[in-house]
């Protein structure tokens, strides 16, 4: 099951969808309207599906990365193994940044006090945490001092207390989703528990 960030959606993921089906998974894709859900009825609603598709492995893109933590934290026994891609755990500086702009915070939705706050939970058995190193350049680089970073979240905003299996991929925040090497990454951990040769 793959779970898409903010604005995006499901499209953004495809091409990791796709790569990871040549791994032999069968991808579930899924409809996270982060604009709208707000952040407890979307970790009910995203448990439920799990157990509706029998999908025993999830992935997060993110903001879909927050999410995929409280469910994993809050229903330990809808999965196996899960993985996060460069999910703002502790928040977003780039959203806390355009947050002082009123007429920005629409663009937020529902999503606003996970990005501005973050999640404040240890890592739970069994998920992998994976960030990015390679700097992009736009907004978003512009809201982030901190390095490293993947253009869109830092290395410490994506830090999780207690997350023994984590890796670092010379890829932004976009090619977390769009390069081969993480999809290799995803699929070594879903596979086998753990990073491999990458």
């Amino acid at each position: 099951m793959l779970v898409p960030g903010l604005w995006f959606g499901r499209p953004a993921l495809w091409l990791l969808a796709y790569r990871l089906a040549r791994y032999g998974f069968r991808v579930h894709l899924y409809p996270y309207r982060s604009l709208r859900q707000a952040h407890p009825e979307a970790c009910e609603d995203l448990a439920g599906y799990l157990a509706a598709c029998a999908a025993r492995y999830v992935v997060g893109y993110s903001l879909g990365g927050v999410l995929v933590l409280a469910v994993c934290s809050r229903y330990p026994d809808v999965y196996t193994r899960a993985v996060t891609l460069g999910a703002p755990f502790r928040g977003s500086r780039v959203v806390r940044r355009l947050w002082r702009c009123p007429g920005l915070r629409p663009l937020f939705g529902a999503a606003a006090p996970e990005l501005l706050r973050g999640l404040r939970r240890s890592a739970p058995a069994r998920l992998g945490v994976v960030t990015g190193t390679r700097r992009s350049w736009g907004l978003a680089a512009w809201g982030l001092e901190e390095k490293p970073h993947d253009g869109v979240v830092s290395a410490a905003e994506a830090r999780l207390r207690g997350a023994a299996d984590t890796v670092a991929l010379p890829v932004s925040h976009l090619g977390l989703v769009t390069r081969a090497l993480s999809a290799r990454a995803v699929a070594a951990y879903l596979i086998r528990g753990r990073w491999g040769d990458l």
